[in-house]
């Protein structure tokens, strides 16, 4: 009897040890296009934006395609710093990479808007990247606090 008690806590044990895995973040899918058009109606665009599809927004950010499965941007006339995009890498290393390219394109505009529109630097110093798992997300924005909301309830549902 106590052998049979003792290989029912187990097969419990091992059980419960299954289903709290199995309860953990699940991975969500989002479609680029479909998030930049939901980030924009919910964050704050001083600029008129134009809308780029996957290899548009990999051209202007200079993000190699290699690294993407889908992506979509929405960018100011230049005017402002604001931009708008949201990437799909192939795995999360090429995720980090496409982040780490943003952070390059975000260093960059620091140093050319300091020159042509130096009200434009703080925008880009608090831009918003964030990776998780296979999305990256970019955004600058009138209000990066807003957006920085936004894209944190975008990623987690």
């Amino acid at each position: 009897m106590k052998q049979q008690m003792k290989q029912c806590a187990a097969a419990l044990a091992a059980a419960l040890c299954v289903a709290v895995t199995g309860c953990g973040k699940q991975q969500m899918e989002i479609k680029p296009a479909e998030a930049v058009q939901q980030l924009k109606e919910s964050v704050t665009f001083t600029d008129q934006m134009t809308d780029m599809d996957s290899a548009g927004a990999c051209r202007f950010y200079d993000v190699s395609t290699d690294l993407v499965q889908d992506s979509a941007a929405s960018v100011g006339s230049g005017a402002t710093a604001e931009s708008l995009a949201v990437f799909e890498a192939s795995d999360a290393d090429a995720a980090q990479r496409i982040a780490d390219t943003l952070q390059t394109f975000t260093d960059s505009w620091i140093k050319g808007y300091s020159d042509y529109k130096p009200e434009e630097v703080p925008k880009l110093e608090s831009a918003v990247l964030e990776q998780d798992g296979v999305y990256v997300v970019f955004c600058v924005t009138a209000d990066n606090a807003a957006a920085k909301t936004a894209v944190q309830d975008l990623l987690n549902p």
